[in-house]
């Protein structure tokens, strides 16, 4: 089974193609290509394992919160190979994806910026016990001093530590490998797939335009 995943949540899109445990391609794009460049590298890392796109079975999306122009892209991309190719599509929250790379916490809370001009978040709260990921909040948005007034720990995406104020960075758990973001949704995906939970992707839409509303 080949599984399509696209990342283009965040300023640092990432594309990524597995086969069973097989990972047979990984690249993380640079920042200055963006999420506007994410058909041309999937076309150059299809061609260069020679993978015609109606070979893969599922498509995974790293659904938001995140960047309006990015997530928006990453759909349409996603879409558009899913109903072509008749695919199976799995949505995962980005702040999902955040959250399982963190080892273990009875109390974690993950963070994306929404306005980091007027320090608001998303966020969520989780419990993380190994390998089980559960989430015991709704998502949600708030001022960041006040959601680090929360006795928790905090992991975030390392682009958006500039964001953070220097004196609450310690708080932050930011330290992991580049390669543990798409790890970690690669992780969800499957397990979505296992429970045969897939998005409808006719009416899928990222996850901000679900769950938030936009301030006045």
């Amino acid at each position: 089974m080949k599984i399509l995943y696209l990342d283009t949540s965040s300023r640092i899109s990432e594309i990524a193609l597995t086969e069973g445990k097989k990972i047979l391609f990984h690249r993380i794009l640079n920042d200055s290509e963006g999420a506007d460049q994410l058909v041309y590298r999937l076309k150059l890392s299809f061609s260069e394992i020679n993978l015609k796109p109606d070979e893969i079975n599922n498509i995974s999306l790293s659904a938001g919160p995140g960047s309006f122009t990015g997530l928006r892209i990453g759909l349409a991309v996603a879409k558009g190979i899913a109903l072509v190719c008749r695919c199976g599509f799995i949505g995962v929250p980005s702040l999902d994806i955040l959250a399982n790379i963190f080892p273990s916490s009875e109390n974690l809370i993950s963070l994306i910026p929404s306005n980091p001009k007027k320090s608001e978040f998303y966020y969520a709260k989780y419990k993380k016990n190994n390998s089980a990921l559960i989430r015991n909040s709704e998502y949600s948005s708030g001022n960041l001093n006040d959601i680090l007034k929360n006795d928790s720990s905090f992991i975030i995406k390392k682009e958006y530590l500039q964001h953070i104020p220097e004196s609450e960075r310690k708080k932050i758990f930011s330290d992991y490998p580049e390669k543990d973001v798409m790890g970690s949704q690669i992780e969800l995906t499957l397990k979505n797939i296992s429970e045969n939970n897939f998005s409808d992707i006719e009416n899928f839409r990222p996850e901000y335009v679900e769950n938030y509303v936009p301030k006045n």
